[in-house]
């Protein structure tokens, strides 16, 4: 038997799964997942080394919106020394 909290995923986690699935996350989804740090969550990720851009909208083709979308960036493989 399966306990239930195995099959839950992280608040991290699924920020990450949002951004592999349509390339950013915004604070509208994030409140609708019960995502209310997404600040913190998306420092948490930058210090791992996975890189984002702030943007507001237009790189959906968008107007201009007045919130913030993150969009992730690829970061260039480290060069040794």
């Amino acid at each position: 038997m399966k306990m239930e909290h195995e099959n839950k995923k992280t608040q991290q986690q699924k920020v990450i799964d949002r951004i592999e699935e349509v390339g950013y996350v915004d604070n509208f989804w994030a409140i609708e997942n019960y995502i209310l740090r997404l600040g913190a969550i998306i420092y948490s990720l930058r210090k791992e080394g996975i890189g984002f851009k702030g943007a507001f909208g237009k790189e959906l083709g968008k107007e201009r919106a007045y919130w913030k979308n993150y969009y992730y960036i690829p970061l260039p493989p480290p060069t040794s020394l």
